[in-house]
């Protein structure tokens, strides 16, 4: 087993080092909701945080460029929307996707912001 979680640790070492990024990230999971348009929010978790983006894992693929309003829940306050625009999506195993949006805006909560969707 422990041959196994050192191989696990390696890839997340692996991954931090080949990064190419001017903002140190955070750690960060809480319940992300993803709005566009009139459209019931997408639910994802955010994985970790920097002053410029969050990134995000769902079950939906996004085109880049693409524009949001993201639902971030607070632990401490009500949630905080910020309007984002996708600059990376990869794959994140069977049917999920790792997505990097970059923050553009505070935003106004979207309609229906306050509904959660139900699992299919």
């Amino acid at each position: 087993m422990q041959e196994q979680i050192e191989q696990l640790i390696l890839e997340a070492q692996r991954a931090r080092f080949n990064e190419r990024r001017t903002e140190p990230r955070h750690a960060f999971v809480r319940p992300v909701l993803i709005f566009e348009g009139d459209a019931l929010g997408i639910p994802g978790f955010s994985r970790d945080l920097s002053n410029l983006g969050i990134g995000v894992v769902t079950e939906k693929e996004y085109p880049l460029g693409s524009i949001a309003i993201l639902r971030i829940h607070s632990t401490i306050s009500y949630p905080v929307f910020l309007r984002s625009e996708v600059r990376w999506c990869d794959p994140y195993g069977k049917g999920w996707y790792l997505i990097g949006w970059k923050f553009l805006s505070v935003a106004a909560p979207p309609p229906g912001a306050n509904r959660i969707p139900r699992p299919s």
